[in-house]
């Protein structure tokens, strides 16, 4: 555990989700308990089992890119990412001119920006040999190479859309990127926490993006076994912890969050929504999501979050639950849950997000952080959507229906990836 030296104060949250733009669209939908998962509009799913997505409709990146020419080389997941860092600074209500944008950086988790198969079918188009019509390497490296556009490759590097944040706005202190799957905008405000902490900066925008929406995307998963198949009624169909659950589906969107040493933001007079006080990180060596049995690692980290922010599991009001929807996932996480505040679980509102936007993946940590953030500052557990019928193997404390309004002092969020990486965050109501 890293010793405590400077407190790290929550002052922004900027998020865009199909919900809509903003933190209050997405709100809004939460307690309501109304997905956004609807029939995939941007290209045909034919051919493909699963039908649905949770995809943003009407997003125009030149509202936040100042230099039209940068669009040329920003993916879907970097305009998310550098829209959601607008949006962060917006609502903090940091004015940039006045601070030292050398001691603020960012921290960012993404990974696997997948290319647009109209570029990349371009060259593979001018790797054919005319005499035989068999793909040649050769020819595709003299040929095909050069029919991509200059800086082709920019848009697909993981680490740029933190380099594009950091252009946008100036910043000058460390940029890191995390690409630990779908744990890793969660780790990255972890990682952001402990920089503040020791004293490397004084402000960090971390969070994480990502857009599956696209063929190379969806594909991945439908080839791992991880797609849900239910095609009757979108808004539906994506139920984590709830007995008709078969896996995920697919959505995109980017949360970032401020995060401020607390004493600059206090000297700024900014509003605080919350305190993040703990952080925990572990890894199942031998992860598997369709076994019961390996829930250690989740366990471990919940429990480093708690000792971190020295924090007792019985004085846990919330915990936002990362509820991936994969049948036996759902099953471990419950019983690492169980484990961890077996005296006290009672006591504790339990909820998850996912059936809302669908499975953001490298941008599920920041989104759904920002939601925890929300609940344990209004005061407000929105409900778990579409859980009719509880799996009695997930036998937790859940808020659904609707929502609850209750006195919320810490709130626990649980984020894992896909190959065995899990993350804990702990924020403290201030």
């Amino acid at each position: 555990m890293v010793e405590r030296q400077r407190r790290v104060a929550i002052t922004g949250i900027g998020l865009l989700t199909p919900c809509g733009k903003g933190w209050e669209p997405y709100w809004k939908a939460l307690l309501e308990a109304r997905s956004y998962i609807r029939p995939l509009t941007s290209f045909s799913l034919n051919g493909f089992p699963s039908k649905f997505a949770g995809e943003i409709l009407n997003f125009d990146p030149s509202e936040f890119v100042q230099h039209r020419k940068s669009l040329k080389v920003m993916s879907r997941e970097i305009q998310l990412a550098v829209a959601a860092s607008y949006l962060a600074l917006q609502d903090s209500g940091l004015r940039l001119d006045e601070i030292d944008r050398t001691r603020f950086g960012i921290s960012l988790g993404t990974g696997i920006i997948n290319n647009d198969l109209d570029e990349v079918g371009i060259g593979i188009r001018n790797a054919f040999r005319c005499e035989d019509g068999q793909f040649s390497m050769g020819k595709f490296a003299q040929d095909g190479i050069r029919s991509l556009f200059p800086l082709w490759f920019l848009k697909y590097l993981p680490n740029m859309p933190a380099c594009h944040i950091s252009i946008a706005h100036g910043l000058g202190g460390p940029s890191n990127t995390v690409t630990t799957s779908s744990a890793a905008g969660a780790q990255a405000i972890g990682e952001a926490f402990r920089v503040i902490q020791r004293g490397d900066a004084d402000r960090m925008i971390a969070g994480g993006t990502d857009s599956k929406i696209n063929a190379m995307g969806i594909s991945r998963f439908h080839l791992l076994g991880l797609l849900s198949l239910q095609n009757r009624v979108p808004e539906k169909a994506y139920c984590p912890f709830d007995r008709r659950r078969d896996g995920i589906i697919l959505g995109e969107g980017a949360g970032l969050i401020l995060l401020e040493e607390w004493e600059q933001a206090k000297k700024r007079n900014a509003r605080i929504y919350g305190e993040l006080t703990g952080y925990g990180a572990s890894s199942d060596f031998n992860y598997d999501p369709r076994s019961t049995e390996d829930f250690n690692g989740k366990r471990v980290a919940m429990i480093r979050a708690l000792a971190d922010a020295q924090v007792e599991p019985g004085d846990v009001d919330l915990l936002v639950a990362n509820g991936s929807g994969i049948p036996q996932e759902d099953v471990q996480e419950a019983r690492a849950i169980q484990a961890v505040f077996e005296n006290s679980l009672q006591n504790i509102r339990v909820t998850a997000l996912k059936p809302i936007t669908g499975h953001l993946v490298y941008g599920s940590g920041g989104v759904e952080m920002g939601a925890a953030i929300l609940a344990l500052h209004q005061g407000i557990v929105p409900p778990l959507a579409n859980l009719e019928t509880p799996d009695p193997e997930c036998d937790l404390p859940f808020i659904h229906q609707r929502p609850e309004t209750a006195e919320l002092n810490y709130a626990v969020f649980n984020s894992f990836g896909f190959g065995g990486q899990n993350a804990s965050l702990l924020v403290r109501k201030v």
